[in-house]
């Protein structure tokens, strides 16, 4: 397991600021953590920024980082960066938004560039026991039934995290849907039965998961 030494790492994937749910619940998430661990540091990420994997940064990062040359070390610059991010973080937290049943793909870019020879190959197991919440909003309710057979996201993170040695217990969601009946009048944000409602009654039970590393 890594040590990690720092303290709230925000994973932010949707572009669409106040307007976000993913990044409303965010909010209210982070103003929890905060209040039960007020001297950790929160770092944030917004995967918009991240640029896709070129063929030279996506060889680099299948290469041990002691055996790099130059230009490997260049082309794995920032994964390196985005690594030593989550590596050093006691509690990663994921706002996105779900894309056509499916990720976004900036945060598709973000996991691309932190699944790499740190994380995965050779199989160092380090976000073993990393407390791991995604908040994921979506139009239509596709964390329940009938819908949920059309969600792709929420296995493919789940896979992607036990790949890198989380555990399945360790990975929760909270879950902002349908956010479509408040874009569109029909409900209210703060109704009992909303989407983000129901959303923010889940928090408590995720935010205070910090463990001994």
């Amino acid at each position: 397991m890594a040590s990690r030494d720092g303290g709230l790492l925000r994973i932010m994937v949707s572009n669409r600021a106040e307007k976000s749910f993913s990044l409303r619940v965010l909010d209210k998430f982070t103003e929890q953590w905060k209040e039960k661990y007020p001297t950790l540091p929160i770092v944030d990420r917004h995967t918009f920024d991240i640029p896709h994997l070129s063929y030279e940064e996506q060889e680099a990062g299948r290469i041990s980082v002691n055996s790099h040359n130059e230009s490997q070390k260049i082309a794995f610059s920032l994964a390196n960066v985005l690594t030593d991010e989550l590596l050093s973080c006691k509690h990663l937290v994921i706002a996105t938004p779900m894309f056509n049943w499916g990720p976004p793909s900036s945060l598709k870019a973000w996991i691309d560039r932190v699944i790499n020879c740190r994380t995965y190959y050779g199989h160092p197991n380090h976000l073993n026991g990393l407390p791991i919440t995604c908040i994921i909003a979506s139009g239509g309710a596709y964390s329940m039934e009938p819908q949920l057979k059309h969600d792709h996201l929420r296995p493919m993170i789940i896979e992607w995290f036990e790949q890198m040695g989380a555990k399945t217990e360790d990975i929760q969601f909270i879950n902002s849907d349908p956010t479509g009946p408040i874009e569109f009048g029909k409900v209210q944000i703060d109704d009992p039965d909303s989407g983000y409602t129901r959303a923010i009654s889940t928090i408590p039970k995720v935010v205070d998961r910090l463990k001994e590393n």
